[in-house]
């Protein structure tokens, strides 16, 4: 991952002026300092024992992906979480 975003730095320019099919500006400016990336991997159920968390496991996962800087490490069932709070938010604005 770290790899990938190092790349597409070096090929994008700090500043992209966006064209259309035929190259006239369309007015469009786009920015590119740090892209943010992901690893999506796991769940959160996993530190799930018999009687309870592990919270041994669950802090040792938590202290290792809070001090990564690059990529943001989140399990499947928290980006499942994001989303569905995402679209219940949608739906409420969409009825007021």
């Amino acid at each position: 991952m770290q790899g990938t975003v190092s790349a597409a730095l070096e090929q994008w320019q700090p500043r992209e002026t966006i064209v259309d099919g035929e190259g006239n500006p369309t007015g469009e400016t786009l920015f590119t300092t740090e892209p943010r990336s992901f690893v999506v991997c796991g769940s959160l159920s996993a530190f799930q024992a018999e009687r309870g968390i592990n919270e041994r496991k669950f802090r040792s996962f938590e202290l290792y992906r809070r001090n990564l800087i690059r990529p943001e490490v989140i399990t499947f069932d928290e980006l499942y979480e994001r989303a569905r709070f995402i679209v219940e938010a949608d739906r409420v604005h969409d009825t007021a």
